[in-house]
């Protein structure tokens, strides 16, 4: 089996590592050159903060509301993320770093994820969503339940939910790993609209 570890609003969760005091407060992170957000805590979503807007646009709210504001820190994130796989390779043999966030580990038998995540977040503060799944692709979509339900308490194995087919049935198309926006609107106009559709589809969609 497979698990894509994935860090949580990881740069406003490094920003929560270096001042404790942020946490429960609406926080967003902006580009480079404060241009826009890249990165918003779950108290900012909450307040309809979108991925990607334009500081000028929220200005106002960001005022109403006290949100927190940051321009990136990415020596902070590398470190932290340096950390964060440094703790994963201590506990399981093999780590695929993916991205500054996110890493796939094998899963050897009989290792207890839900302890894996609880190891990250005391070693370096920082909170994460981990899916298993037999593939790359479901290990992602899993990480898509751990991340959305609160039930899972962040952990969520496809091996162990039963019904497979109804959880694709609720992911998106254009959610699967690998399928971009042009793809996802091609085999949605041809009716393949989720995950579970795109599985069953003709091979033709699958070359």
């Amino acid at each position: 089996m497979v698990a894509l570890v994935d860090c949580n609003n990881f740069y406003v969760s490094c920003e929560r590592v270096f001042d404790p005091r942020l946490r429960g407060v609406p926080v967003v992170v902006l580009s480079n050159n404060d241009g826009c957000v890249i990165a918003r805590s779950n108290e900012a979503k909450v307040l309809g903060i979108r991925m990607g807007v334009p500081f000028f646009q929220i200005q106002d709210l960001v005022e109403r509301h006290g949100v927190r504001v940051f321009s990136s820190n990415y020596a902070l994130y590398g470190d932290l993320s340096e950390r964060v796989m440094q703790t994963l390779a201590e506990v399981v043999p093999d780590v695929e770093v993916y991205s500054i966030d996110e890493a796939f580990v094998r899963v050897p038998a009989g290792l207890d994820v839900r302890r894996l995540r609880r190891r990250v977040r005391q070693d370096t503060g920082i909170p994460t969503a981990i899916g298993v799944g037999p593939t790359k692709t479901l290990a992602k979509v899993a990480t898509r339940f751990a991340k959305k339900d609160p039930a899972t308490r962040g952990v969520f194995d496809l091996a162990a939910a039963g019904d497979v087919t109804s959880l694709l049935d609720q992911v998106p198309v254009g959610d699967v790993w690998g399928i971009g926006p042009r793809w996802a609107t091609r085999l949605q106009a041809a009716g393949l609209t989720t995950a579970r559709a795109l599985r069953e589809a003709d091979d033709r969609w699958i070359r």
